[in-house]
């Protein structure tokens, strides 16, 4: 499955965005990896947070694009 049937299927109307720019924590790079430690105002138990998180990576500037071609 797609992730875009996915969001469509469960309502990209009621998915939360949390951009990890306006919430991380902390940085440390490695040589192979990024550690991105964030802060979220989801709730947590001993079965996890309540909703589901997801990463998803997308072209930064592509993204750009897109966000400024909807202004117009």
């Amino acid at each position: 499955m797609k992730l875009s049937e996915l969001i469509s299927i469960y309502g990209d109307d009621i998915v939360g965005v949390q951009f990890l720019d306006q919430c991380t924590t902390d940085l440390s790079m490695t040589p192979k990896k990024t550690k991105i430690t964030f802060a979220t105002l989801e709730r947590v138990d001993l079965n996890g947070t309540e909703k589901l998180g997801i990463v998803v990576w997308l072209d930064r500037d592509r993204v750009k694009e897109i966000t400024d071609a909807a202004k117009d």
